[in-house]
């Protein structure tokens, strides 16, 4: 039987002054943007906005915003309350992730920006957000102050791209995917030719590359995905009791376990069983509708979680998914209300992922980590074994802990 890597979390120190993250916040406001790092160039004169709250971590704004000042930016900081006190995994996730929770008058003000940086925690790219018609470029900064310092914003983009091109060479075009993992997860995915075209040609016209740098996908939703799915972590929430799914024809039709987060998924696939999302093969907000690989050794949680709220409690942990070998996932997707989409994603840590290419994943450990090609490129950074050694395994309950 396989056996979990020991838990394993680096030395972290406690950021106390706006000093300490200068350098990097310096670095931030002014480097190329690249997936899945935090980064934007911002230019003198323009007008950038902070939407700020008070679960946040004033650190990073505080940073951030004067980086941006010394860039010659006009800066402008809007401090909302935000969800005081918010600590439970599922409210989190329904109340700050998919719900379009900012007052309108944010967006208004929003809309006369030409950089709008959210760091009171909603997901642009899961959330109803308002036509903004002078269209300013709009992100969302998920990090803490001790992130901010980790190993994850030195890394070479450069070498983690090298690694994507080696684990997507044993994904795209695959036939058969067997997915396991520790915590109960056994998955089989059968896949064409015309699920791959469809999955990526979007990508291709946009990027004319076709996956996303640190973030790999297999086709879904697929009617040819049959199992058992077993998670114990929401990526934009926290973590929650061990939650086993059946999977019959690509859909969750039966969940055990999970506490309240358990009993919060039985109700929502009841009660929106006949909701339809164009892009799901039938009704309902139970089809798995994202399996994505992610790629960055260097990427961890932060070990001061369970200390926070709100937007930054989100962001200390949803980090943790970016990590090299995690499979992150998502179940549902269809909208609620013109604010509220619904959505959950979740986290498997230690998956082992095989496809008819080869092992892509094995207990959690990203196989592209070990090619030949990739460590030699590292060689050019410093040194291979410490660069590509994930520098964070979760402890996570019945498994390795």
């Amino acid at each position: 039987m396989a056996k979990a890597p020991s838990p394993r979390m680096p030395r972290v120190a406690r950021v106390a002054k706006v000093d300490q993250l200068m350098p990097v916040a310096r670095d931030m406001v002014s480097r190329t943007a690249a997936n899945m790092y935090e980064g934007i160039e911002i230019h003198k004169g323009q007008k950038v906005l902070f939407v700020n709250d008070t679960t946040a971590d004033q650190l990073v704004v505080q940073a951030l915003s004067a980086a941006a000042l010394e860039r010659g930016a006009h800066v402008d900081v809007i401090t909302l309350e935000g969800f005081r006190g918010l600590k439970d995994p599922g409210e989190m996730l329904d109340n700050m992730f998919s719900n379009n929770w900012y007052p309108k008058w944010v967006w208004d003000a929003a809309n006369n920006y030409d950089i709008v940086l959210l760091m009171a925690f909603i997901k642009s790219a899961h959330t109803p957000l308002p036509d903004l018609p002078n269209k300013p470029e709009v992100d969302n900064w998920e990090i803490t102050a001790d992130l901010m310092l980790s190993d994850y914003e030195k890394f070479p983009v450069e070498l983690r791209n090298a690694i994507d091109e080696v684990a997507w060479a044993k994904l795209f075009n695959s036939t058969s995917v067997k997915w396991t993992d520790l915590e109960g997860t056994d998955l089989t995915i059968k896949l064409t030719a015309r699920d791959w075209e469809v999955a990526t040609q979007r990508l291709l016209k946009r990027t004319g590359n076709p996956y996303t740098h640190g973030h790999l996908m297999l086709p879904a939703p697929t009617t040819e995905m049959n199992g058992v799915w077993a998670i114990s972590s929401i990526t934009f929430g926290g973590p929650v009791p061990r939650t086993t799914m059946t999977v019959e024809r690509g859909r969750v039709v039966k969940v055990q376990g999970g506490g309240k987060y358990g009993e919060r998924l039985r109700q929502s696939f009841a009660n929106n069983k006949d909701l339809f999302k164009s892009k799901c093969p039938g009704p309902g907000v139970n089809w798995i509708t994202t399996i994505g690989i992610c790629t960055n050794p260097s990427a961890r949680r932060s070990p001061f979680f369970d200390e926070l709220e709100g937007s930054a409690r989100v962001c200390a942990w949803t980090f943790g998914h970016r990590r090299s070998g995690v499979v992150h996932t998502s179940v549902g997707e269809g909208l609620i209300s013109p604010t509220y989409k619904i959505i959950r994603h979740m986290d498997n840590f230690f998956s082992t992922l095989v496809t008819d290419k080869g092992i892509v994943i094995e207990n959690g450990h990203l196989t592209a980590l070990d090619d030949p090609g990739v460590r030699k490129l590292a060689e050019k950074f410093g040194d291979p074994a410490k660069l590509l050694r994930e520098v964070w395994i979760p402890a996570v309950k019945g498994v390795n802990a």
